[in-house]
């Protein structure tokens, strides 16, 4: 049962068409969809693949000259190439906006009415709640499309907060598909998912010692700093200047360096090698330096954590191709990567990427059979193209 038959027959009221009063808000272009994705206050209605949404949807859009307008809570993330209305406008002044727009996509409950009350094309997304329960109710059931996450088989959740989220299980390209579809529009290329890792959507910034950012580079900002790709301590010092580093390294790092950079380092990623001691790991802890052991040798897991009793000892496994099911490698697959990786002043998608110098200049890229392809597998979205 929706939730509007709920309430009328708790309430026994009627259900009838609702009036919305709206205000007039100055949008510099005629026509436009409008976008919106959650806030933190419903953490399990933020999708985190909008960008990859944006960039398949905005040349087709540009084509005809359509815009796409962003609205929503102010301290909700900004989508890329996008007119930003967050937190800019009353309600009324979002019915307006709504009302006036050529399609409205959203995770959010309110204004997917707001918009099937005025009749304007909707495209909805569900993940932690059965979408028959709370999806548009008024308007043309032929202007909507209602996508639902399968949750690999289970019930919603109903929480504010998922973990993982659910609504992430919806590919970026049945979104992508709905939008186009109901504006009528072609797409000339089309992306089929065939596999999207569990940390694809966070934003990951990551840097090689090899040479020397600008002051100005990032400032502030956590950068993993893989010292594990190549060991360079005075370089590390130039990275730790007006930023935050999470070390990875697979070597002890000089204490002389450590502690002189020591407000910069967020944590040490350190992976258990024949240098390290107890010695060196009381006096990280005294220099109130965070340092989380890992090996990727899972027959010495037990070892090590007997000689290294006080701290704890992570068993990190390397991802492979056969973490993917039902997974039939092909050349012609492609991927992307919320991962990104800085060496030399190129930018990598991937440690493949940056061994075999095979930087990322915005062009799609080919995934490899290679073992260090696969190592970063939880960043990746794998995908077909499709005309």
């Amino acid at each position: 049962m929706h939730l509007v038959e709920q309430y009328a027959l708790v309430t026994g009221a009627k259900i009838n068409k609702p009036f919305i009063e709206t205000s007039y808000y100055p949008i510099p272009f005629d026509k436009y969809i409008v976008v919106e994705n959650g806030g933190e206050q419903m953490k399990s209605r933020i999708y985190s693949m909008w960008t990859d949404i944006i960039s398949e949807i905005k040349e087709v859009l540009d084509t005809k000259n359509i815009k796409i307008v962003q609205v929503g809570e102010l301290n909700s993330e900004q989508m890329p190439g996008v007119f930003d209305l967050r937190g800019r406008a009353t309600a009324k002044q979002l019915a307006y906006i709504i009302k006036n727009s050529l399609l409205h996509c959203s995770t959010n409950d309110f204004l997917l009415d707001v918009a099937s009350h005025f009749d304007v094309p909707v495209v909805g997304m569900y993940g932690n709640t059965y979408a028959n329960v709370a999806k548009p109710f008024w308007g043309d059931k032929n202007k909507k499309t209602i996508l639902e996450s399968h949750r690999k088989g289970k019930k919603p959740s109903f929480l504010a907060e998922e973990s993982p989220n659910t609504l992430n299980l919806i590919y970026p390209e049945k979104i992508v598909n709905s939008i186009l579809n109901l504006l009528e529009l072609d797409q000339k290329e089309k992306h089929e998912t065939k596999f999207i890792g569990d940390l694809y959507s966070t934003n990951v910034l990551e840097a090689v010692p090899d040479f020397i950012p600008p002051n100005s580079f990032q400032p502030s900002m956590v950068i993993n700093l893989r010292m594990d790709y190549h060991f360079n301590l005075d370089n590390l010092v130039q990275w730790a200047k007006n930023r935050k580093l999470n070390i990875f390294t697979s070597k002890i790092i000089d204490l002389n360096y450590l502690n002189a950079i020591k407000s910069s380092v967020v944590a040490i990623q350190q992976e258990i090698c024949s240098d390290l001691n107890v010695k060196y790991l009381n006096i990280l802890n005294n220099l109130k330096i965070p340092c989380e052991l890992f090996t990727k040798n899972e027959a010495a897991v037990n070892n090590l954590r007997l000689k290294y009793f006080d701290y704890k000892v992570v068993y990190k496994k390397t991802k492979t191709k056969k973490d993917m099911e039902n997974f039939e490698f092909s050349s012609d697959f492609y991927y992307k990567s919320n991962k990104l990786l800085l060496s030399k002043e190129k930018k990598y998608l991937s440690k493949y990427d940056y061994l075999n110098d095979r930087p990322y200049n915005r062009k799609d890229l080919k995934i490899a059979d290679d073992i260090n392809f696969w190592e970063d597998l939880d960043f990746f979205r794998i995908y077909k193209k499709t005309v």
